[in-house]
C-alpha cells in the first residue's frame, strides 16, 4: 500500500484529537476560567488520556494561546465578511454611517464567545505572552481603521490620523467592554448610538 495512504487515516485521527482538545479547552476555559482549569480536566473532557494531551500541547497555557490565535482568526473572518458588504472606501460614504458600522462590528465581536473573551482580556493584563498577542491584534485593528478613514481625509477634523485612530479604538474598547461585562444604567442601544455620535463628532468636521 502507498505510504501516503497509510499516513492519511493517522493524520486525520491526529487532527481530530487535536481539535477535540482545543474545543474542550475552549469550553472549560470559558466555564471555569484559566486558573480553574487543568490539563487533566481538559483531557478528561476531550475523552483522551493525559499523555495524549501532552503529545499536542506542553501545558494548558500553550493550549489557551492556540485558542486565542484561533479566536483572532475567527474574529477577522467575521469582520471581513461583514465589512465586505459595505464600500467603506468610498469618499461618498457618510462618516456617521462609518462610525455606526465600526461600533456595531465591535459590539458583535464582543458577543462572540464572551466568557472566553473575558478570560483572555484578564490574562493580557498579567501575562506577557497574552499581552503580546493582544498588542499585535490591536495594531492590526488600528491599521485597518486607518485604511478605512484615509478616503475621508478632506472631511476629517483630526490631523494626526494614527493618534486619532488609537483614541477611537481605546474608546470603543472601554465603552463596549463596560456594556458587555457590567451592568449599565441605560439600554445598550442608547449607549452604542451615543458612542457612534461621539466618535463621529471627534473625527469629522460637523
Amino acid at each position: 500500500m502507498d505510504d501516503s495512504k497509510k499516513r492519511r487515516p493517522r493524520q486525520k485521527r491526529s487532527e481530530s484529537t487535536r481539535n477535540k482538545i482545543i474545543e474542550s479547552g475552549k469550553r472549560l476555559f470559558s466555564e471555569d476560567g484559566y486558573h480553574g482549569t487543568s490539563s487533566k480536566k481538559i483531557a478528561r473532557e476531550a475523552g483522551i488520556a493525559i499523555g495524549s494531551f501532552y503529545n499536542y500541547f506542553a501545558n494548558k497555557k500553550e493550549l489557551l494561546l492556540e485558542v486565542y490565535r484561533l479566536h483572532v482568526v475567527e474574529v477577522h473572518n467575521m469582520v471581513s465578511g461583514s465589512l465586505s458588504k459595505i464600500d467603506f472606501t468610498s469618499p461618498d460614504l457618510d462618516g456617521r454611517a462609518l462610525m455606526e458600522g465600526i461600533v456595531e462590528q465591535t459590539r458583535q465581536l464582543h458577543d462572540l464567545s464572551p466568557d472566553l473573551h473575558r478570560q483572555l482580556t484578564a490574562l493580557a493584563h498579567s501575562d506577557t505572552d497574552f499581552q503580546n498577542l493582544k498588542s499585535q491584534e490591536e495594531d492590526r485593528i488600528v491599521g485597518m481603521i486607518i485604511e478605512l478613514l484615509k478616503p475621508h481625509r478632506k472631511v476629517l477634523r483630526v490631523k494626526d490620523l494614527e493618534a486619532a485612530t488609537i483614541v477611537l479604538t481605546l474608546s470603543l474598547e472601554a465603552v463596549i467592554h463596560t456594556i458587555k461585562m457590567f451592568d449599565t444604567p441605560i439600554e445598550e442601544e442608547r449607549l452604542t448610538k451615543a458612542l457612534a455620535d461621539m466618535l463621529y463628532r471627534y473625527l469629522y468636521k460637523v
